[in-house]
């Protein structure tokens, strides 16, 4: 394959891997050409991706090909999820079987760099909202916290009974034992 000059490493030697036959035990195309399909990921993330990309972390591949906008295919077998196996399937638009030329086409997202004053347009009422709902957000959790705090007063007052209540009938039933056992005597 002769790639444009202008596509990135990365996606070069992703399709030397997806296309070359050697390797279609880790990586090939799908079916329909449309997307490739990682196969065992840990044998190809020990096998060839330090071959090609100096390090042997799929994580790191995977985050590499969202960068570049591709996404993953999940299933619709077992409702999205495949549990008998290990393998991803990824797609990009311009990423297909017998189409080199549109690797050109495909390129690394870059962060937005527009400041946050530019971004961040927010119109007074909005703020004035917001600043309401937070008011009113915290007259509530005002109430609920007098409401536990009464409560929590509650309870302990409900323990210091309770104690009380047992010692009375600890102290009724030696009372009771003695009766009784005076009885027999």
């Amino acid at each position: 394959m002769h790639t444009n000059a202008g596509v990135p490493a990365f996606l070069a030697k992703l399709w030397r891997l997806v296309e070359d036959p050697e390797t279609n035990n880790f990586i090939c195309w799908s079916m329909d050409g449309r997307s490739f399909i990682i196969q065992n990921q840990a044998q190809f993330a020990r096998e060839l991706l330090p071959l090609n990309y100096k390090h042997n972390n799929m994580a790191s591949f995977i985050h590499q090909l969202y960068m570049y906008g591709f996404h993953k295919i999940t299933s619709i077998d077992n409702g999205g999820l495949k549990f008998d196996r290990d393998d991803m399937e990824f797609s990009h638009p311009c990423f297909k079987r017998n189409c080199p030329y549109l690797l050109e086409n495909i390129k690394r997202k870059i962060a937005n760099t527009k400041s946050i004053d530019e971004k961040a347009t927010v119109k007074p009422e909005a703020v004035s909202k917001v600043l309401n709902d937070v008011k009113a957000m915290r007259g509530r959790q005002d109430s609920l916290d007098s409401r536990f705090s009464v409560m929590k007063q509650e309870d302990e007052a409900l323990c210091r009974e309770i104690a009380s209540l047992r010692q009375k009938h600890a102290k009724q039933q030696q009372i009771s034992n003695k009766v009784v056992s005076n009885q027999k005597s």
